[in-house]
């Protein structure tokens, strides 16, 4: 299963994004439920960092896949249009996949 958390920080901006595992939807190669998050996830990277010149942390671990894009105080503002559009494609994703994806948000001290 894929597990995407949206962290939040104390004014409900989304501070980062964290994605891990895979959906188990398919094979390797094959899982489109995996293609569709990784793609997703993708885009919204190109679209925030090449596009608009946003700074921010990208982690990507291949063992275990995992990625994380965490956004500085500065950054926030400028992605948050992006980045609640990624979550509500996720959550769309859930409705039909929920075997395969889990999303959830935390509210708190997102800072990273």
């Amino acid at each position: 299963m894929t597990r995407i958390l949206f962290g939040r920080a104390e004014d409900g901006q989304i501070a980062f994004v964290d994605l891990r595992g895979h959906a188990g939807f398919a094979e390797a190669g094959e899982d489109i439920v995996c293609a569709a998050v990784t793609s997703a996830i993708q885009l919204t990277h190109i679209l925030l960092e090449d596009i608009r010149g946003l700074g921010f942390d990208t982690e990507v671990e291949q063992e275990g896949t995992h990625i994380r894009l965490s956004f500085p105080v500065e950054a926030r503002k400028d992605a948050q249009d992006m980045l609640e559009s990624l979550r509500m494609h996720y959550n769309e994703m859930q409705e039909n996949y929920a075997e395969f994806i889990q999303v959830m948000e935390v509210y708190s001290h997102a800072e990273n």
